[in-house]
């Protein structure tokens, strides 16, 4: 039985190495700006380079702060954008997947099939019609102009993770609900829908991320300056300043990055579980 234990924590030690590893890989480009965020222009460019700030120096980000006034109108976009799809995806996925996790209807097949289909097309696909009609309504250059692209956009993979989140809850709980009065919908909305919060985290972090960092439908969309969002605009911050002041730049950039980091710390055990629970089955 030793050698069977020390023969498993051999392969986990391994795995454990593997990750960090792996985390550290993907995190370095995160890193590297959170720490250029606190150097000051010399040290950037000395020779040789240094990795970690000689003296963390807070300017570059009482810059972005205080000298690019820009910068939180960039960010306001970001979030009247972000907050505005979260209010379209979770309640529509949340109906969406119930009525597809728990009903039986003509159809049911096709519309799932249709949705992994959707899913299957690159999203850029999508940018030309989408420019015409909002051409044609008038949403072009306005929130909603942007809200509810972004909203069809995550809506698929938001209704696939919400359907196999109610698909697992025990019949049972439905069948109590009904006997004791309840109609359809406050079956969903009291009984159900309580009980598939770590789904809903998981749509939620996942249309988060994808509607913070988008970049190419804000860039079409929305022309004017005061209308851009942060992935559009900061890149607009080196054209105005004829130079790339990286110092600046990376603390913008961590700012920018900060609200991901937290939605993401506050959801995580949520998250991965809805994630695990909530995944697509064969």
């Amino acid at each position: 039985m030793r050698y069977l234990s020390s023969n498993q924590k051999l392969p986990r030690a391994l795995l454990f190495l593997l990750g960090v590893l792996v985390s550290l890989i993907v995190l370095s480009p995160i890193i590297w700006i959170i720490l250029t965020s606190f150097k000051d222009t010399k040290e950037i460019y000395a020779v040789p380079l240094t990795v970690w700030p000689r003296k963390f120096v807070w300017t570059n980000y009482l810059t972005v702060i205080n000298g690019l006034p820009e910068f939180p109108i960039y960010f306001v976009n970001t979030v009247k954008a972000t907050l505005g799809t979260l209010l379209l995806v979770l309640p529509l996925s949340a109906a969406a997947g119930y009525a597809m996790g728990r009903y039986d209807f003509p159809g049911k097949t096709a519309v799932n099939a249709f949705i992994i289909a959707v899913l299957a097309i690159p999203y850029l696909v999508f940018l030309v019609p989408i420019y015409i009609m909002e051409d044609i309504l008038g949403l072009l250059d306005t929130n909603l102009g942007l809200i509810l692209p972004y909203t069809a956009l995550n809506l698929p993979l938001a209704i696939l993770i919400m359907q196999n989140s109610y698909r697992e809850i025990p019949s049972e709980l439905e069948d109590s609900a009904r006997i004791d009065g309840a109609n359809a919908f406050q079956t969903w909305l009291l009984v159900m829908t309580p009980l598939v919060i770590t789904g809903l985290a998981a749509v939620a972090i996942f249309t988060f991320v994808a509607v913070w960092e988008e970049y190419m439908f804000a860039r079409t969309l929305m022309f004017s300056t005061s209308a851009h969002t942060l992935s559009v605009g900061l890149p607009s911050l080196q054209v105005e300043s004829k130079t790339w002041a990286y110092g600046t730049l990376s603390a913008a950039l961590a700012l920018s990055l900060l609200p991901i980091s937290v939605v993401f710390v506050v959801l995580r055990k949520y998250f991965i579980e809805g994630v695990l629970r909530g995944s697509v089955k064969g």
